[in-house]
């Protein structure tokens, strides 16, 4: 479920919330036909969502170091909820 919440396509994501998926979804990344098991939560300076991804184990342990290496902050909320 790739949502867009922002119609400004200028902003970038300046951090990211990492949650457990509750739904069905195939992973984002291309060409992987495993089942998404986190969400991925893009969020502009103002903390209002970009954008949704979802992800599968192997998948988001490497987009979470890309991310942090890219200087996002990274809420992870796996344990949270």
């Amino acid at each position: 479920m790739k949502t867009t919440v922002s119609n400004n396509a200028s902003e970038y994501p300046t951090s990211v919330t990492i949650i457990m998926l509750g739904y069905r979804e195939r992973c984002s990344a291309p060409r992987c036909y495993n089942r998404g098991r986190l969400l991925f939560r893009y969020a502009d300076p103002g903390d209002r969502p970009i954008c949704s991804l979802e992800f599968c184990y192997a998948h988001a342990r490497v987009k979470i170091a890309r991310e942090r290496a890219a200087g996002l902050r990274v809420y992870d909320d796996r344990e949270g909820s």
